[in-house]
């Protein structure tokens, strides 16, 4: 866990207008300014405190003031549950941002790279942190956490003379990727799933570009063409039909979709992912819900088996 330091960042006045800036208008480069203010403050995080600690600290948690996070006073943090069961991170840029009637038992404010280290900590069991999750949120996923994290570790996100720090332009087109394919799209199918797959299915490769130019901001030219896209719907049974969508791989980093599978079945439809693996780490299968939730389920096969594998994931034996 990461420790405040001796010129503990405070939150900045600015937060709290840079995300709600970000949440109502979705532009790339509010969310460029946010990011940059958000790695140099504090943020705030309901706890629950231990039994061992003093009433001057417990005062401080209560009233989220800052506070040193050491071995001897480690607060356990409220989680806060998905509808898959998965949990998220849930920070806050001020208290108005948190409603009486969710108050916790205790407000920790620490550094936001303090969240990012518990996070890294604990990658095997959370992997995404919620922005005000009870006001006007929006979600941090895992490519943009482990980008912040490698950041940090590199010095890159240290406050500088009047210079905003800036997503380079593979990591801006990495983002806007993931978030097309993993946001935008399955939104826009499980919302109508009939007319969507419909509308697919006809326009093909055309109905992708427009979903990644709905990603981009509008001053900003999609840097992929149709030719970069192929899709592909096979009719497996009678009550299954299963569309493939290749994606572009240029722009693509750990962690980004290179391919989709949507499933249609009566009245069901799943929405799955097939991830970039490293060179230490392999392709996954995710799924994305209805909901939102991001889940990693196995090892991805060869590409030429993946309808077997998610076949398998429909109807396991």
């Amino acid at each position: 866990m990461a420790e405040n330091k001796n010129e503990e960042a405070k939150i900045d006045a600015r937060l709290d207008e840079l995300a709600n800036k970000f949440a109502n208008g979705k532009d790339n480069k509010d969310f460029t300014v946010f990011m940059e203010v958000l790695e140099n403050s504090n943020v705030l995080v309901p706890a629950e405190m231990p039994d061992n600690i003093t009433d001057s600290i417990r005062e401080a948690a209560r009233t989220g003031q800052a506070m040193p996070i050491d071995k001897d006073n480690q607060p356990k943090i409220c989680l806060l549950a998905k509808n898959d069961g998965s949990k998220v991170f849930p920070i806050f840029t001020s208290r108005v941002q948190i409603p009486q009637e969710k108050i916790p038992p205790a407000i920790m404010n620490i550094p936001f790279s303090a969240v990012i280290g518990m996070l890294k900590a604990n990658q095997d069991q959370i992997h995404e942190i919620a922005v005000n999750p009870f006001t006007n949120g929006f979600v941090l996923n895992q490519n943009l956490i482990d980008l912040v994290d490698r950041r940090y570790k590199a010095g890159a996100n240290k406050k500088t003379q009047g210079t905003p720090v800036q997503l380079t332009e593979q990591q801006f087109h990495a983002l806007a990727h993931v978030k097309m394919s993993r946001e935008l799209l399955p939104a826009w199918i499980f919302a109508d799933p009939g007319n969507v797959m419909s509308d697919l299915r006809l326009q093909k490769e055309k109905y992708i570009m427009a979903a990644y130019k709905e990603a981009y901001p509008s001053n900003i030219r999609v840097p992929y063409r149709e030719e970069d896209i192929a899709i592909m719907s096979l009719q497996i049974e009678d009550d299954l039909m299963i569309t493939r969508i290749d994606l572009p791989e240029k722009n693509t980093q750990e962690g980004s979709p290179l391919r989709i599978y949507i499933t249609e079945e009566p009245d069901k439809v799943n929405y799955f992912l097939i991830e970039k693996g490293s060179k230490e780490t392999p392709a996954m299968i995710a799924k994305v819900g209805a909901d939102g939730s991001h889940i990693k389920l196995e090892e991805a096969p060869d590409n030429g088996a993946e309808i077997e594998a998610v076949m398998g994931l429909l109807k396991p034996s």
